[in-house]
């Protein structure tokens, strides 16, 4: 081999080493920035942790879950009701807000990722729900779409008014499915699929949040007071 020769296959050796470092370093930035966080809120850099496997559960005929796992790896992992197989114990499948009976996690599969209550100093307003590949999410209960729109904290975002003052939001949605603004919809009927929307890097999640109070014109459905739905008694069968 020539010293010419010589020079171009060294020169190749060292960028193609120079490629596989990058490729690595960016494959670890990718997975690094996984951790489910409140909408519109970033964490801090040291909070970051990669996402967890997502568990098989059985959704019920109806769509929802009927049973209800943690997320390994995540706070919701640690709670009380939580056993060591991570199962949620006494979970309600359906539970009653006012006069309205609601699905507790109206998605087709997936994990308890987030709890309702104070994250970071601010109030998380709602439960989150985990899934590693896209799933569908369902209207919690008969109803009638106030809001179908984008917001950069919510993403894709639809909330549904059921009467007697209870209203649900589904935020996050990768897309959205038939009902719109002012159409009624039954419990169970398909609003999207849960998706990782935003106007920033989340992952994959259902933020399903439980609204009570009066809808205003200007405020919407952020004049409501936030429930947690796993507070609420549940529904008679």
């Amino acid at each position: 081999m020539s010293g010419t020769e010589k020079f171009y296959f060294l020169g190749a050796v060292t960028l193609a080493a120079l490629v596989m470092s990058q490729a690595a370093q960016d494959s670890t930035v990718v997975a690094s920035n996984t951790a489910t966080f409140l909408p519109d809120e970033l964490p801090p850099a040291d909070t970051i942790t990669p996402a967890p496997a997502i568990l098989t559960v059985t959704p019920s005929s109806a769509g929802y879950l009927s049973s209800l796992a943690a997320c390994p790896g995540l706070a919701t992992a640690h709670a009380a009701d939580v056993g060591p197989d991570l199962q949620v114990a006494d979970f309600k499948p359906f539970v009653v807000a006012g006069t309205v009976r609601l699905a507790t996690a109206p998605v087709d599969g997936g994990c308890f990722s987030s709890a309702f209550g104070m994250r970071n100093g601010r109030l998380h307003k709602g439960v989150d729900y985990y899934s590693k590949t896209p799933v569908r999410v369902y209207a919690a209960a008969t109803g009638r779409v106030r809001t179908r729109t984008y917001r950069s904290d919510y993403g894709n975002m639809i909330v549904i008014d059921h009467g007697s003052g209870v209203y649900t939001r589904y935020a996050h949605l990768e897309s959205f499915a038939g009902p719109d603004v002012g159409d009624l919809v039954a419990p169970s009927t398909p609003l999207g699929m849960m998706g990782n929307t935003a106007g920033h890097t989340i992952p994959r999640h259902l933020h399903y949040e439980v609204l009570t109070g009066t809808w205003k014109p200007r405020l919407g459905s952020f004049a409501l007071d936030p429930v947690d739905v796993m507070t609420l008694p549940a529904a008679e069968n």
